[in-house]
């Protein structure tokens, strides 16, 4: 991309819940950094989601634009943003908001436009208006490869514009996590497992069920063990009845949604973090737990081993394998010392990889911008 470009940022939100909202504000930072070092001239921004009362701050050269969860609003907004700057690139934060460029006023041009694609949305999107999206993107950014191999299998013939962008732990995050210190690797913790993540009927596939399903055979080997589930949705009524039906009311503890400090008081004191999941396109949390010194069980049939370095930072087992979960995470349970050679090398990993440096330098590689 040329010096001195303006680019117009397409956002669901800056200020929402949940790792998306993160993702869009480590691009709006570093894009605005970009500004600020003259490499780009002005970066606009079209905000879905956020409304004026949590609005994020506006960038120092450039406008926001708030739709306040008005699709009409948004692809309205989207348009005249960019018939007046005429950008030489909209960046979009998922599929969806893309598809309001299929839907121009007669005798305008589609501009040049990337996504940053999440691996849920292709999941739940209808094909068509999502092949559309798709298939006139210039550059498609996924958080992982194994999102980047979904793409290509839905769209062979895209191939060539995917560049893999994972993710960084957000650093505004980490500045509400700093002032409790830095995590103690040889800490004592308490025989907790910890799992982190929405609980929505229509996201079955992240392993709540499997947990409470090994937790019988893992009492039965570590009696005093817990397992906290930190999250809210319409199928927490259905998992709370599986763990009282299943004898396990006494040891399963449901903390539904915590504010960043007390997630974090949370990683600290438990010993293990479990998402045996099988549909994490990237898996946010586990960086998160990686970088409170949690060794990190995922499985191996999503993104989870990008995150978790097998057998350095954590275990991988076969999803939807209650039995296999139960020993991996019993024999964890057990090993201390394991535990925290494997929290030691998991802090070094979470700064190293998945710092929001590495991912400035990523994304601004995959987007042709800057010198970095």
């Amino acid at each position: 991309m040329r010096q001195n470009s303006a680019v117009l940022l397409a956002l669901a939100g800056m200020e929402l819940e949940g790792g998306i909202a993160s993702v869009c504000r480590a691009m709006a930072r570093a894009l605005d950094a970009e500004v600020d070092a003259g490499r780009l001239a002005v970066v606009d921004r079209v905000l879905l989601h956020d409304v004026p009362a949590h609005a994020p701050q506006p960038p120092a050269r450039g406008t926001q634009w708030l739709a306040r969860g008005s699709q009409p609003l948004f692809a309205a907004q989207l348009w005249a943003r960019w018939l007046w700057r005429r950008h030489e690139l909209i960046v979009f934060d998922q599929v969806g908001p893309a598809r309001s460029l299929r839907l121009p006023l007669p005798g305008l041009p589609t501009p040049r436009y990337a996504i940053f694609c999440h691996g849920g949305e292709l999941e739940r999107s209808e094909k068509e208006p999502l092949a559309s999206a798709m298939c006139g993107a210039w550059r498609l950014l996924t958080n992982s490869a194994h999102t980047g191999r979904d793409v290509t299998r839905r769209f062979p013939d895209l191939e060539s514009r995917v560049r893999v962008t994972p993710l960084c732990i957000d650093p505004r995050r980490i500045a509400t996590w700093e002032p409790l210190g830095l995590p103690d690797a040889s800490a004592k913790r308490e025989p907790a497992v910890l799992i982190v993540g929405r609980l929505w009927a229509e996201e079955q596939g992240k392993g709540h069920d499997a947990l409470i399903e090994a937790w019988p055979d893992i009492r039965r080997r570590i009696p005093d063990a817990r397992l906290w589930i930190v999250g809210d949705g319409d199928d927490r009524e259905r998992l709370e009845a599986k763990a009282r039906e299943a004898g396990l009311a006494d040891c399963v503890d449901f903390f539904r949604r915590v504010s960043d400090l007390e997630l974090s008081r949370l990683y600290r004191r438990a010993s293990l973090f479990a998402m045996p999941s099988r549909q994490e396109g990237f898996g946010l949390v586990y960086a998160e737990a990686l970088w409170h010194g949690l060794p990190c069980i995922g499985s191996t049939a999503d993104a989870a081993p990008e995150v978790i370095d097998s057998e350095r930072t954590g275990r991988l087992v076969p999803y939807g394998d209650p039995a296999a979960l139960a020993v991996a995470l019993a024999e964890l349970l057990a090993d201390p010392a394991l535990r925290r050679r494997w929290a030691e090398e998991g802090m070094r990993q979470a700064r190293e990889r998945f710092g929001y440096e590495r991912f400035r330098r990523d994304l601004l590689d995959a987007l042709d911008i800057g010198e970095h």
